[in-house]
């Protein structure tokens, strides 16, 4: 009996095992498209879009927090270097310019090999001014390391920080796990949230707008480099030598990894606003800026001023009436939807709620069916010894009674 509920135990605990790993690829992996049409415009023409490579995406006037397009807003997907919006956030609010970062073994080494770095070295000492412009331009993952070092202590504190100012600015589904955006099956966001941190960076940290429309800066020698360091933006929308330059863009960030894809946060001139666009998820680099440009353009052709006054008129009641600003739904006829993204966090929770009573209850109703198979299958091996003990003695008998 010992060996038998020894049995039962093991696959109990392995039943556990296989439905905890369901649980959290379901709760940390990629949310693909449902297939379904979820592009939105202001101007209701939908037929006018460019075929988007991206996934996700989101175009939002700045002044109002209204979107312009939006496509699958709320998959979670993996953003990469567009990570390090935050990351400037959170060293912006937390650290001085002139701050030295000393670069620990740890920030120097456990960069991804081949990803991109500015190469410090260990106990090399850089301002932060100079770490946040490597940050932006470059986008050295060491240098990320070493601010979230430097503002949090280590890379799990900071990371935390991360998570919980997303969402204190309102993001409904963002979990950082790190301060550069490599790989992390739990590091994830949308675009409507990569909307409000992009948002909230160009609004509140003045700073940031020079950091990400910088196209080229030179780091001066340190500690340990005795030569100038030449960093030029990655950014090519803002490159006039490169082929993808876009005269409307003022600045932003890039990011790819294989898992996350083309990933792109930028901000444009178009028609007298500022507008900023999200794209997640597209097909490598170059299809990111492509569907950023195509977006862009749409925007510049077909939102007329009638669009951006209705905004106003409607971003002008809501704040009088005091209610939170958000990014939100907009259209010509004034339709705007500002509770529903925020509304879908409560019903998100609640759905994980239900999905997690589901699985409990998968997983008994499985622990139940397997215990009682085995108990079967150990009443059916019972009598199975017991008719062949009972031949064994017959076959006893006889042999004794032919003697």
């Amino acid at each position: 009996m010992r060996k038998q509920f020894g049995k039962i135990i093991a696959i109990f605990l392995i039943c556990i095992m296989m439905v905890e790993t369901v649980i959290a690829s379901e709760d940390v992996s990629v949310h693909p498209s449902n297939g379904e049409k979820s592009i939105y415009t202001a101007t209701g023409r939908d037929e006018e879009l460019p075929d988007l490579l991206s996934q996700s995406a989101i175009v939002v006037d700045m002044s109002t927090g209204y979107t312009l397009v939006e496509k699958n807003i709320k998959d979670k997907l993996y953003p990469a270097s567009i990570t390090k919006i935050m990351t400037a956030i959170l060293t912006l609010e937390n650290a001085q310019m002139d701050d030295v970062v000393t670069f620990s073994y740890e920030a120097v080494f456990t960069v991804e090999a081949g990803s991109s770095a500015a190469y410090v070295d260990v106990d090399e000492q850089l301002t932060v001014e100079q770490c946040l412009y490597g940050l932006m331009l470059i986008s050295g993952n060491d240098l990320a390391n070493g601010l979230a070092e430097h503002v949090g202590g280590t890379m799990t504190n900071f990371a935390n920080m991360m998570t919980d100012k997303a969402e204190e600015i309102g993001c409904l589904n963002t979990n950082f796990t790190n301060a550069h955006g490599l790989h992390d099956d739990n590091h994830y966001t949308t675009a409507y949230d990569m909307a409000l941190i992009g948002k909230y960076a160009y609004d509140n940290c003045e700073a940031f707008k020079t950091f990400c429309s910088t196209g080229y800066y030179e780091c001066q020698p340190t500690n340990k480099q005795p030569e100038i360091r030449y960093w030029r933006n990655n950014n090519r929308l803002i490159n006039e030598y490169k082929e993808e330059y876009y005269e409307d863009c003022i600045g932003g960030k890039t990011g790819y990894t294989d898992k996350a894809g083309g990933t792109l946060v930028t901000y444009a001139n178009i028609n007298g606003r500022t507008l900023m666009c999200v794209v997640m998820k597209s097909a490598n680099s170059l299809s990111a800026y492509a569907d950023t440009t195509n977006l862009y353009d749409y925007v510049k052709e077909y939102v007329g001023q009638e669009v951006y006054d209705k905004f106003d008129e409607e971003y002008a009641k809501l704040s009088q009436s005091g209610e939170k600003e958000t990014i939100s739904s907009g259209n010509v006829s004034g339709t705007v939807d500002k509770v529903v993204l925020e509304n879908d966090k409560d019903k998100d929770n609640a759905n994980d709620g239900m999905w997690i009573g589901w699985k409990i209850l998968i997983l008994v109703v499985t622990v139940f069916i397997i215990y009682y198979v085995y108990v079967q299958y150990m009443r059916y091996q019972r009598r199975k010894r017991r008719r062949l003990m009972r031949m064994q003695r017959r076959r006893e008998m006889e042999m004794q009674n032919r003697r």
